[in-house]
């Protein structure tokens, strides 16, 4: 009397194979690419923040940080004088119109934005982190009319956007 064993080995394993790179094809067809942006300058991202009289949430200037330095928060505290570093908003004036620039704590931006879409680029080791473990940071910015002065329709929006790179990069860049 014979055995086939070897036969039917091969022919399990061909089928084990094969059935194998099926469900493999069929795994990896069902899942989406998810689609992530890079921040190379700065985003404008609405329904931020919301404020008193306002039905919808203000619009963020939204940058990469840079943990590496000290947290922006901080920077903004000293530089403008404005006491703590938590719940950071303050008033200025520019061309001789007032602001209130509002900073988003890292709660605020992962509750009002999916972070998650956003690609970091400048990855560092824990020993390099000097500052905020935030890889993002926003700030919204208001007229004393209480109007987004970084909506689309906004007659202030590139004056605000102007105001906020120079201070990304005074932070970044110093």
């Amino acid at each position: 009397m014979m055995f086939h064993v070897e036969h039917k080995i091969k022919t399990l394993f061909r089928k084990g194979f094969f059935l194998f790179i099926a469900v493999s094809f069929l795994m990896t067809s069902c899942i989406t690419p998810r689609h992530t942006v890079e921040i190379n300058d700065y985003i404008l991202l609405e329904n931020g923040k919301e404020i008193l009289g306002k039905e919808k949430g203000l619009t963020a200037f939204i940058f990469e940080n840079d943990v590496r330095k000290i947290p922006f928060q901080q920077f903004l505290a000293d530089k403008y004088k404005v006491g703590g570093y938590r719940d950071i908003s303050y008033w200025v004036t520019i061309d001789g119109n007032r602001y209130k620039v509002y900073l988003y704590e890292n709660a605020e931006l992962e509750k009002y934005f999916d972070v998650s879409e956003f690609m970091v680029s400048n990855v560092e080791t824990e020993v390099n982190i000097k500052g905020s473990k935030a890889n993002f940071i926003a700030m919204s910015m208001i007229n004393d009319a209480n109007d987004d002065c970084l909506a689309e329709d906004s007659l202030y929006r590139s004056i605000a956007t102007k105001y906020l790179k120079r201070l990304k990069d005074e932070y970044l860049y110093n």
